[in-house]
C-alpha cells in the first residue's frame, strides 16, 4: 500500500498501453487482497485529485485493465493477453500471513472510531480548465487542504505562460499574483529558507492591499512579522533557520497591532452579520463546524502570535525566560479561548500542539502527551484530518521518549499514509522514516528498522541533503553492526566516506563517519584498512583547534590496528603521535588502555626478547594512571589498577621472570577484589595466573592448589560457576602433574 501510495503518478502515465495494463493488474491484485480481506472502505492511494477507499480503486481499475486487455486480444486475433492477465489475478499469496513491510495502517490495529466525515472532499480529478483549476485551488486552500499545492503550481505554469490573459471572472489579476506570491512564500519557508520567505510574503500582502482584500493583506503580514523572528544571516544560501531573533518590544507591538486591527475587522462583519443575517467577509463559510472565513482569519492572526511567542520560547530552552514563557502560555490560551468561542476546532487543535511541543522541549513528556492526544480529538472535530499528520509526527516522539515505541511505530506509520492521501508536499517523509527507523529498534523490528533508515537516507539524498543522509546511514550502520551485521555496516559506510559529494560532508560527521568504519573493520579483521581510516582521520583531526584529546583516541586507535596488522614501525610511530597528542591535552584515561594492549600485542609478536618494550609500555600506563585524580568518580581506580598488575604478570612470566610475575599477579587480584562483584570474574582470572606461575615457575604446586580451591569456592558462592569450573580445571590438571 506504501508503494502504491508514493507511485500514484503512474496512475497518469498512459503512453505505453501494455506497461499501463501491467501497472493496472498488479494494482488489481493488491486491491483484490484488500477487499477479500474485509477492507474495502480502506483509504489507499490512487489517481492524485480525489481520496479512493480500496472499493472505489478496485472498481475503477478492473474496468480500465479489463477494456485493455480486450482490446489487445481483439487485435491479436488471440486470448494471449487476456489469459496472461487472468492467470496473474487468479494466483495466490506465497505465505499465509503478510511480510511486516511498509505502512502499518488501521488494517494491522484494531477498528478505528470512525472521524466525523471530512468537509468537502476534494474533486476527482485535477481540472483541466484554467478558471475551474484556480477555484478548486482556492476552495481547497480555504478548507486548508495541503492538496492545494499542486493545483497552485499548475495555475503558476499557466499564469506565467506566453499568451496568458487574465479571466476579470476570477476576480483582480493583483488576487491572483497575491495568491502565487504566498504559495510561494510558504514553499520557501518549507525550505527553510525563511529571509526569502519572507520577502515574498510582504508582497503578498501589497497585493492583496492592491485586490481590495484587508483580510487577506492583514494575515499575510502578520504571518510575516511571526517569520521575521526566526530569520538569520545566510540562510538564503540554504542554511536552516538557526535561533530565533531577539524580539524587543517593538516587534509585538507590531504583532499587537495586527491583532487590534483583526480585532475591529472581526466586529466589523460581526455587526454587518447582524444587521443582513449574513457574512460579508471574502469566503464563504466553510461549514456549521468551522465558523465563517472571517472568524479563519481572526485566528490565524492570533495562531502568528501564538507562532511568534512559540519560537521565542524555544530559543530560551530549556531554561526560557520567565516573560517569554508568560507570553506563550498568555497568547497560546488566547488562541484556544477564541477558537473555542467561535467554534474552530482545528484552531484549538493547534494552541494545544504548540503547549504540547513545548512541554517535549522541557523534558515534561507526560504534559506533552496529555496535550498532543487532545489536539488530535480537536482535529478528528474538525472534519479536516489532513491537519493531523504533524500532529501525530509530534506525539509519536514523545511516545518514543515515554517508551512506547508500538503506538508511536503505528502514529508514524499512519501519518506517513495521510500525508500521502493528502498531498502534502511540505510533510518532512524524511525525518518521518528515520523516526520509523528508532522505533524499529525499540520494538525489535530490526528488518523494519533498516527499511526505514535505508528510506529516510534516500529521501535526503533525493532532497538535497547530504549531510542528513550520511546521519541516516550512520544510524543504520549502527544498527546493523549492533545487530550482527557488521559487513553490511561497513558497506554502508564505506558508500558514504566513497561517494564523490563526501568532500562536502559537514567535517565533525564525516569524522564520526570514518572512526565508526575503522572501527567497524577492525571488527572484521582486516586491520590494515581499519588502520589507514584511522591515519586519515588522524590527519583530519590534528588541524582542529580542538582536536587533540580526538586526535589521542584516533592515534591510539590506529597504533592498535597497525600492530594487529604487523606494521610495527609505523604502530610506533602512532603511538608516539597518541601520546604527542596527550600531552597537550591530557585525558590519561583514554590512552592507559592503549598501553596495557599494545603491552601485550607486543609481547604476542615478538616474545619474550621485547619483554622490556612491553614493560617500557606498561610504565606509561602506571604514569597515566598516576595522573588520575584520586577523586575522579567517573573513572574505575580498580579495574586500571588491576589491568595494570594482571598484563605486567604475563609480561613477566612470558619472559621467565617468575619470581617478579607473582606479586604482580596477587596485586592484580587485590585489585580486582576491590571492584567488589563487579571485579569477581577478572579477581578470578588474576588468580589463575598467580596459580600457574607459582606452580610452573616457581615449582610450588601445592600453594598453587590452594590458591585455586580457594578461588573456585568463592567463584561459586558469587554464582560465576564457568569461571569456578575453569579454575577447578586447573586444580585438576596442576594436582595432577604433582602426583605425576
Amino acid at each position: 500500500m506504501e508503494i502504491l501510495a508514493e507511485n500514484r503518478p503512474l496512475f497518469e502515465a498512459t503512453g505505453a498501453p501494455l506497461a499501463r495494463l501491467d501497472f493496472l493488474t498488479g494494482t488489481e491484485v493488491l486491491l483484490a487482497l484488500l477487499v477479500e480481506e474485509g477492507h474495502t472502505d480502506a483509504p489507499v492511494g490512487g489517481p492524485p485529485g480525489r481520496t479512493w477507499t480500496a472499493g472505489e480503486l478496485l472498481a475503477e481499475v478492473r474496468e480500465e485493465a479489463g477494456r485493455l486487455a480486450a482490446a489487445f486480444d481483439t487485435r491479436n486475433g488471440t486470448t494471449a493477453v487476456g489469459d496472461a492477465r487472468r492467470l496473474r489475478l487468479g494466483r495466490r499469496p506465497l505465505l499465509d500471513e503478510p511480510l511486516p513491510l511498509g505502512l502499518r495502517t488501521a488494517l494491522t490495529g484494531p477498528a478505528a472510531v470512525p472521524a466525523p466525515a471530512p468537509v468537502a472532499a476534494p474533486a476527482r480529478e485535477i481540472p483541466g480548465e484554467f478558471t475551474e483549476l484556480v477555484r478548486e485551488a482556492r476552495r481547497m486552500a480555504a478548507l486548508g487542504h495541503p492538496g492545494d499545492t499542486p493545483l497552485w503550481d499548475r495555475v503558476a505554469e499557466l499564469a506565467e505562460a506566453d499568451g496568458y490573459t487574465h479571466d476579470d471572472t476570477l476576480g483582480p489579476a493583483a488576487r491572483l499574483r497575491a495568491e502565487l506570491a504566498e504559495e510561494r512564500a510558504h514553499t520557501l519557508y518549507a525550505e527553510d529558507r525563511d529571509r526569502a520567505a519572507r520577502t515574498a510574503m510582504e508582497e503578498t500582502a501589497e497585493l492583496y492591499e492592491a485586490a481590495g482584500m484587508a483580510w487577506h493583506a492583514l494575515v499575510a503580514r502578520t504571518r510575516a512579522l511571526s517569520w521575521d523572528v526566526v530569520v538569520t544571516d545566510g540562510e538564503d544560501a540554504g542554511e536552516g533557520s538557526g535561533a530565533a531573533r531577539s524580539a524587543g518590544p517593538e516587534f509585538w507591538d507590531a504583532l499587537d497591532a495586527c491583532r487590534r486591527e483583526a480585532e475591529q475587522l472581526l466586529e466589523k462583519r460581526i455587526a454587518a452579520h447582524d444587521e443582513t443575517g449574513a457574512d460579508p467577509g471574502p469566503l464563504p463559510a466553510t461549514g456549521p463546524a468551522e465558523g465563517s472565513a472571517t472568524a479563519e482569519k481572526y485566528l490565524t492572526v492570533l495562531h502568528c502570535q501564538v507562532f511568534a511567542a512559540y519560537r521565542v520560547a524555544l530559543d530560551g530552552a530549556p531554561e526560557i525566560p520567565a516573560p517569554d514563557r508568560e507570553r506563550f502560555d498568555a497568547l497560546r490560551a488566547t488562541l484556544d479561548s477564541e477558537a473555542g468561542r467561535l467554534g474552530v476546532p482545528h484552531q484549538r487543535g493547534a494552541a494545544r500542539m504548540f503547549a504540547g511541543d513545548v512541554a517535549a522541549r522541557l523534558g515534561d513528556h507526560a504534559l506533552a502527551e496529555t496535550e498532543l492526544r487532545a489536539a488530535l480529538k480537536e482535529i478528528e472535530a474538525s472534519g479536516r484530518p489532513w491537519r493531523g499528520t504533524r500532529v501525530r509526527a509530534l506525539l509519536s516522539q514523545v511516545l518514543l521518549c515515554l517508551g512506547k515505541p508500538e503506538e508511536a511505530a503505528e502514529l508514524l506509520h499512519q501519518a506517513l499514509a495521510e500525508a500521502v492521501r493528502y498531498e502534502d508536499t511540505h510533510f518532512p517523509m524524511a525525518p518521518t522514516y528515520l523516526l520509523l527507523g528508532h522505533a524499529g529498534t525499540h520494538t525489535g523490528d530490526v528488518a523494519g528498522a533498516v527499511r526505514h533508515f535505508s528510506e529516510a537516507a534516500t529521501r535526503f539524498d533525493r532532497q538535497g541533503e547530504p549531510n542528513d543522509a550520511a546521519d541516516a546511514r550512520l544510524q543504520l550502520a549502527d544498527l546493523l553492526a549492533r545487530t550482527g551485521r557488521q559487513a553490511d555496516a561497513v558497506a554502508v559506510l564505506e558508500s558514504v566516506v566513497g561517494d564523490e559529494s563526501a568532500a562536502a560532508l559537514d567535517e565533525r560527521l564525516l569524522a564520526q563517519t570514518r572512526l565508526t568504519l575503522a572501527r567497524g573493520l577492525r571488527a572484521l579483521d582486516e586491520h590494515l584498512p581499519a588502520a589507514e581510516e584511522f591515519l586519515r582521520l588522524a590527519d583530519t583531526v590534528a588541524g582542529w583547534e580542538d582536536g587533540a584529546q580526538t586526535l589521542t583516541l584516533v592515534a591510539a586507535e590506529a597504533a592498535t590496528s597497525l600492530a594487529l596488522a604487523g606494521r610495527w614501525e609505523a604502530a610506533r610511530t602512532a603511538y608516539d603521535r597518541a601520546f604527542a597528542a596527550h600531552a597537550e591535552a591530557p585525558n590519561p584515561p583514554m590512552l592507559l588502555e592503549t598501553a596495557c594492549e599494545f603491552a601485550r600485542l607486543t609481547m604476542d609478536a615478538h616474545g619474550a626478547e621485547a619483554a622490556e618494550e612491553a614493560l617500557r609500555r606498561l610504565a606509561d600506563a602506571d604514569a597515566l594512571y598516576a595522573a588520575v585524580p584520586k577523586d575522579d568518580e567517573d573513572f574505575v581506580h580498580w579495574f586500571a589498577r588491576g589491568s595494570i598488575h594482571y598484563r605486567r604478570a604475563r609480561v613477566l612470566a612470558q619472559a621467565d621472570r617468575f619470581a617478579e610475575a607473582l606479586p604482580e599477579a596477587e596485586a592484580a587480584v587485590a585489585a580486582f577484589a576491590d571492584g567488589g562483584p563487579d571485579g569477581e570474574e577478572r579477581r578470578a582470572e588474576a588468580v589463575r595466573i598467580a596459580a600457574l606461575v607459582e606452580s610452573h615457575g616457581l615449582g610450588r604446586t601445592q600453594a598453587a592448589v590452594a590458591r585455586l580451591d580457594e578461588a573456585a569456592a568463592r567463584c561459586e558462592r558469587a554464582g560465576l560457576s564457568e569461571a569456578a569450573q575453569i579454575l577447578t580445571s586447573v586444580r585438576e590438571d596442576l594436582a595432577a602433574g604433582a602426583t605425576d
